[in-house]
C-alpha cells in the first residue's frame, strides 16, 4: 500500500510539472513546481520504513504560554466563534506550543475534546503586543497536523527503521509553517502545510526562519466581519491562466472581495516560493473592523488561502512577500485584463 501511495504521489507531482511547462508560455516551470523530496545538504535515506512506535514518536508537547498570549488567543477565539466557519469554537479549549527558535510565536490548537478543530498562530510584534499571523478552522488540511506528518513520513520513508534518535520541532517563518525533523543527526525541513521537503540546508533555514518579527499588532478591540468565500478554484495547478495574468496592485478588503466574486486570486513569490509556501490560491476574505466602524473601511484584512480556503493569512503580508494574479471563473475572461475598471490592476 505504501508503494502504491508513493507512486501516486510521484505521478501527481510529475503531472503538475508537465502542466506548468505547457501552460507557462516561456515562464520557467522550476519557479512554480512543487519542491522535490530532497533537502539540500541533508537528505535522509529512503530505506526500510520505521516501525509504528517510531512514527508515534513524531509528536509535540504543549507548554504553558504567557498570560498575555493566552489572553490574546482567547479573545480572538471568542470573536471568531460568533460566525462561520468558526462557530464550533464556542466551547473549545486551547493548547499552546512554542514555535522556535525563541518564543516569538505560539501555535494554538483549538480543541473540542481530543480533536483539533482549528488553530491560530500568535506572534509578538516590535514595540509590544501581539498579532494573528494566521488562523483557520477544520479537522484536516491545517498546518502542523501530526497525523498527516506521520502518513507522509511513512510514504516517503523519512525515518529509517534503524534510526536511533528522533527529534521533531515546529518552527515558523512569515507565511510558512515548518517542521524540522532530525533523524540520527541528519536534519530535513518540511513545509508543514502541504507536506513537501524543502530544499534547505541549515544555513538557508536559519536565514529564512530568522526574519524580522511582525511590524504591527492586531488591536484587541477589532471585530471580525463575516468571512466571504468565492466559487473559484483553490488549487494553483488546476487552472494555470494566472501565470500570464497581470499582477495586481495594492488591494484592500473590499477590492479583494470584488475580485473574488468573479474567481480566485493566485499568490506567488517567483524564485523563492519555498520560503513563503507559494504558489497558492486565495479564495476568500475576512475583514476586521473597530466596533465603531463595522461595515466601513477594514482595519485588518485576512485572505483565505490554500486548498479548501482554510488558512487565513494577512493580506498585507501577502502583498509584501510576493505578487497576486487574478484567475477568472470560466467564461469570465475580463477579470484577467488589467484595465482602470479592474480593481487593483497594476498600472
Amino acid at each position: 500500500m505504501t508503494t502504491s501511495l508513493h507512486r501516486k504521489i510521484s505521478l501527481q507531482s510529475l503531472g503538475r510539472r508537465c502542466m506548468l511547462a505547457v501552460a507557462a508560455f516561456g515562464i520557467a516551470a522550476a519557479v512554480l513546481a512543487p519542491v522535490t523530496a530532497t533537502a539540500a545538504g541533508s537528505p535522509l535515506p529512503k530505506t526500510k520504513l520505521a516501525a509504528t512506535d517510531k512514527l508515534a514518536a513524531l509528536t509535540l508537547k504543549s507548554q504553558a504560554a504567557p498570560e498575555a498570549v493566552t489572553d490574546f488567543a482567547q479573545n480572538a477565539m471568542t470573536k471568531l466563534a460568533a460566525d462561520a466557519p468558526f462557530t464550533a469554537w464556542k466551547n473549545a479549549t486551547a493548547e499552546y506550543y512554542p514555535l522556535g527558535p525563541g518564543t516569538h510565536s505560539w501555535l494554538v490548537h483549538v480543541m473540542s475534546g481530543s480533536e483539533r478543530i482549528g488553530y491560530l498562530i500568535v506572534t509578538a510584534v516590535d514595540g509590544g503586543g501581539y498579532t494573528l499571523s494566521e488562523y483557520g478552522a477544520g479537522t484536516s488540511g491545517l498546518p502542523y497536523s501530526l497525523t498527516e506528518l506521520r502518513r507522509f513520513a511513512a510514504q516517503e520513508a523519512l525515518i529509517p527503521s534503524s534510526s536511533a534518535n528522533l527529534k521533531l520541532e515546529a518552527l515558523y517563518a512569515p507565511l510558512l509553517p515548518v517542521w524540522k525533523l532530525t533523524v540520527s543527526g541528519k536534519t530535513v525541513y518540511l513545509n508543514a502545510v502541504r507536506l513537501e521537503v524543502l530544499p534547505w540546508n541549515d544555513s538557508k533555514a536559519q536565514a529564512v526562519l530568522g526574519q524580522a518579527a511582525a511590524e504591527a499588532g492586531l488591536d484587541a478591540a477589532l471585530i471580525p466581519a463575516s468571512a466571504y468565500k468565492s466559487a473559484g478554484p483553490d488549487d494553483p495547478y488546476r487552472d494555470l491562466r494566472w501565470l500570464t495574468a497581470p499582477k495586481l496592485g495594492k488591494l484592500d478588503g473590499a477590492m479583494l472581495k470584488t475580485l473574488l466574486t468573479g474567481g480566485s486570486v493566485a499568490f506567488q513569490a517567483a524564485g523563492r516560493n519555498d520560503t513563503v509556501g507559494g504558489p497558492f490560491m486565495v479564495t476568500g476574505v475576512q475583514s476586521w473592523h473597530s466596533s465603531s466602524s463595522a461595515g466601513g473601511a477594514a482595519e485588518a484584512v485576512y485572505a483565505a488561502s490554500g486548498l479548501g480556503g482554510k488558512r487565513y493569512l494577512p493580506l498585507k503580508a501577502l502583498q509584501q512577500a510576493g505578487t497576486l494574479h487574478p484567475l477568472p471563473l470560466a467564461g469570465n475572461a475580463a477579470l484577467g485584463v488589467a484595465t482602470d475598471a479592474h480593481p487593483g490592476a497594476a498600472k
